[in-house]
């Protein structure tokens, strides 16, 4: 099983192209740091076997109408060598899906499992638009998730794109905790920037940590009594919890349990407050709980990112064969 990058999309196809060689060289060199760069990958099947793990099967881009259109064109870019800033040759811009799909072809069979071929998946947002972003995002995320029981490993590219696609992004992997590694790749001078290659390797990879704020099921349900009922006292709230809850709440075994372990985390993340009266919502949880709704019912769809391509519009899958 390969990797799924999701990425958002500007103008500047070294944001998609450059990682991929980045990876692409550490895959090829496969040295002991490049092996524990890669370690968390793949299945255990295949680590205890020795075999490589970190290959990429598909790529997930987040980009607007215009740029899948070809109406506004990818900016011009330089062809340069592996590691290596320059400033020649420059090569024209164009219809961005035709020249993604050319240095695609160039770079992602080194890193492509063996495999003939690799997946595009051409997904459309509104980049002012945070909750139809997200929106998309987060059943694409749920669909890669609920693949197989175990579901595909995700890692989430923010270099590309605009802040709106993003954050977005982040907040999919903040709350589905679904996806594996969040990265950046920084360009470390404009001449860098316009560069499709990765330019150094030093600095140039960026590991940002994932702060996943899946929610367990009693937390949920902590939430949802709160909600219809708050404020509650922390005595009613065991009484209710060990009572009506208890498939969920055998490892409540005091008030203090209760309080200790799973209320005060709540309430260091402002999902709760403490008032005189008990225990009610917090004004984080309003923040979070459209989001967090829109997650849930994107897991319910059940369907996978090919389903999702056939029933809606704004998804579009593409099979890119490499060039021989």
């Amino acid at each position: 099983m390969g990797v799924y990058h999701l990425m958002g999309l500007g103008r500047s196809p070294g944001a998609i192209t450059g990682p991929i060689s980045y990876l692409a060289s550490r895959y090829q060199r496969w040295n002991e740091e490049d092996r524990a760069f890669f370690a968390r990958s793949g299945e255990v099947r295949q680590r205890e076997a020795g075999e490589k793990v970190g290959d990429i099967q598909a790529v997930v881009l987040f980009t607007t109408r215009e740029i899948l259109s070809g109406t506004v064109p990818a900016f011009d870019y330089v062809d340069n060598p592996l590691g290596r800033i320059a400033k020649d040759p420059r090569v024209s811009g164009g219809p961005m899906k035709e020249v993604l799909r050319r240095l695609l072809r160039r770079e992602w069979p080194a890193i492509s499992g063996g495999r003939p071929e690799g997946t595009v998946f051409w997904c459309e947002v509104d980049r002012r638009d945070i909750r139809t972003t997200y929106e998309r995002v987060i059943w694409v995320v749920a669909a890669l998730a609920g693949v197989g029981g175990q579901g595909k490993e995700m890692w989430v590219n923010l270099t590309g794109g605009n802040n709106v696609i993003n954050f977005a992004l982040e907040l999919a992997a903040t709350l589905s905790g679904a996806v594996a590694r969040l990265y950046y790749v920084q360009a470390e001078n404009p001449d860098a920037e316009k560069c499709v290659r990765f330019t150094a390797e030093d600095g140039y990879w960026v590991e940002l940590p994932v702060m996943p704020l899946a929610l367990s099921p009693l937390t949920r349900a902590i939430i949802d009594l709160l909600a219809q009922k708050g404020p509650i006292s922390l005595g009613d709230l065991y009484s209710i919890l060990r009572n009506k809850y208890w498939n969920l709440s055998y490892g409540l075994t005091s008030e203090e349990v209760l309080r200790e372990a799973y209320l005060a985390p709540m309430w260091k993340q402002g999902l709760i407050v403490e008032t005189l009266e008990g225990y009610k919502i917090g004004p984080q949880w309003e923040l979070v709980q459209p989001y967090q709704e829109l997650w849930e019912e994107a897991l319910r769809c059940n369907e996978t990112i090919e389903q999702l391509a056939q029933t809606e519009l704004w998804l579009e899958r593409e099979i890119i064969t490499w060039e021989r």
